[in-house]
């Protein structure tokens, strides 16, 4: 039955929505940008559903039983934080430049080499962020099937179709159609799904006291906290990682950025910033609430054979047990529609890059619009094959985000420092190099003496990018204008000229 009703929804909404959007299409910035067309509610939920996915579902509720219900600050600060500052800030400033992706507007800030370096590495580890999508869509397949269907590798493949069909008929405006449907969607059939859970916890657990009786007496009642301040693991491993690694790696990500691109103007970028927050911010708390609820040994005996316990299928194996054959189909479905959103956007973020900024623009600088349209749909099924790789290896998901996420950081300090402030290309080259060796030296050869917080990756990349990025540009030699003005300047230039 759950099978059904997601083949159903997803097969009938997607072809339907994809082939209105298809008609639309009549070249490839009507597919890449929908012809910055985008109104404001559109902008919103296309916006909005892509830093959810993995990311507030199966990142957080793998790592529930480990870190508490401190994990829904990452929706807090996402929703919070992250989104307003793009929303009011960051969004308009790329919509301002004039272009088509971010490597061109890093190539304006850093040149020619750094912006197709800058393509190759914003494929490369937002592909990491695409195989999280990739197994977080799989998981949902694996509970629609009741668990029967062989999580490697088929729950993955149909992931992946899935993944590519969000995008692939209609691109920008496909999906900013689909996600104005499937926010609703997956708001109200998590939430369903979590509150129908009372009835099977009342009849076998003692209900949710009882839940809360289990953490009391383990003297682990403080990870049903997620608003404890006190707790420092809270603010280091979840809270400053989350504000700063999504603000930096989603600023200069095309996959984040791909909305702002298509927006038809500065206050259809603004208008639905609290819409927006309201939705991502809501939408981790049911899975959060399932895998804090599945991790305890009295119900995880009901799910899992003697040390069996598995926290990436935990809340599905819960689903499955507690629930109805049509609830668990609606909460699998609302499921895929967070991790769709953001596996479509970044597969196609990584097909645009691809193909403008490779295909075409290094390599074939006059090929004409129809070729450029025919590799965009060839370079998502592309994309799409690079996703299964990583996934396949079934890595833990919250540890991959961090990593990815971190090559992010230099590269937003000097964006911003080159938009607004001053282009120095030597000191971004020196900043963007000593930060990526200090990400793979704590990532892969952590310092002994680099405990607690020092630990993390992001902490000591943080700050070398900050020091370097904003203190170089104005002792090395070098500095010029700072793009956004260079762009206005030429402007202007334009309209004197005329």
């Amino acid at each position: 039955m759950a099978v059904f009703i997601a083949v159903a929804y997803f097969v009938i909404l997607i072809l339907v929505v994809g082939f209105i959007a298809r008609r639309k299409i009549k070249n490839v910035n009507d597919f890449t940008k929908a012809s910055q067309g985008l109104g404001w509610i559109t902008i919103t939920f296309a916006f909005t559903l892509i830093p959810l996915g993995a990311g507030h579902t199966l990142s957080l509720w793998e790592s529930a039983p480990t870190l508490g219900a401190s994990v829904m600050w990452w929706g807090i600060v996402t929703g919070g934080i992250f989104l307003p500052i793009m929303m009011l800030w960051l969004g308009p400033l790329i919509r301002q430049t004039g272009l088509n992706t971010m490597p061109e507007i890093l190539e304006g800030v850093l040149g020619k080499t750094f912006g197709r370096l800058n393509a190759g590495v914003n494929i490369a580890t937002w592909t990491g962020i695409g195989a999280s999508e990739t197994l977080a869509t799989a998981t949902a397949i694996y509970g629609l099937s009741d668990g029967t269907l062989p999580f490697f590798p088929w729950c993955i493949v149909i992931a992946l179709v899935l993944i590519i069909g969000y995008v692939i008929f209609g691109g920008m405006l496909q999906l900013a159609w689909l996600n104005i449907v499937n926010a609703i969607v997956m708001i109200a059939g998590s939430y369903l799904g979590m509150f129908l859970l009372t009835g099977w916890l009342a009849a076998n657990v003692g209900g949710w006291e009882g839940i809360k009786g289990v953490y009391e007496s383990a003297g682990t009642v403080d990870m049903l906290q997620s608003f404890n301040l006190g707790n420092q693991g809270m603010w280091f491993q979840v809270i400053i990682p989350v504000a700063v690694l999504h603000i930096t790696a989603g600023a200069v990500g095309q996959n984040m950025c791909s909305p702002f691109f298509a927006a038809k103007s500065d206050e259809d970028c603004r208008k639905g910033v609290f819409l927006g927050a309201f939705f991502n911010t809501m939408a981790s708390i049911p899975w959060i609430v399932m895998a804090l609820v599945a991790a305890t040994p009295i119900v995880s005996a009901f799910l899992f054979s003697s040390g069996d316990f598995d926290a990436k299928l935990s809340p599905i194996r819960l689903a499955i047990t507690a629930l109805p054959k049509p609830i668990v189909g609606i909460l699998m479905v609302s499921l895929l529609c967070a991790t769709l959103s953001t596996g479509g956007a970044t597969i196609m973020a990584n097909a645009n890059i691809l193909t403008n900024d490779i295909f075409k623009r290094a390599l074939n600088p006059k090929m004409t619009d129809a070729t450029k349209m025919k590799l965009m749909r060839w370079s998502i099924v592309i994309c799409g094959l690079l996703f299964a790789l990583p996934a396949l290896l079934n890595a833990v998901i919250f540890p991959v985000f961090l990593w990815c996420f971190s090559f992010g950081i230099p590269v937003f300090v000097v964006y911003i420092m080159g938009l607004k402030v001053r282009i120095n290309k030597p000191a971004g080259w020196a900043t963007i190099i000593v930060a990526y060796v200090v990400n793979f030296w704590w990532t892969f050869w952590t310092p002994a003496w680099a405990t607690g917080p020092l630990s993390l990756n992001m902490y000591p990349v943080t700050i070398v990018s900050l020091v370097l990025g904003i203190i170089l540009p104005f002792v090395i030699p070098g500095g010029e204008t700072p793009f956004l003005k260079q762009r206005s300047m030429a402007d202007i230039k334009k309209i004197n000229e005329a």
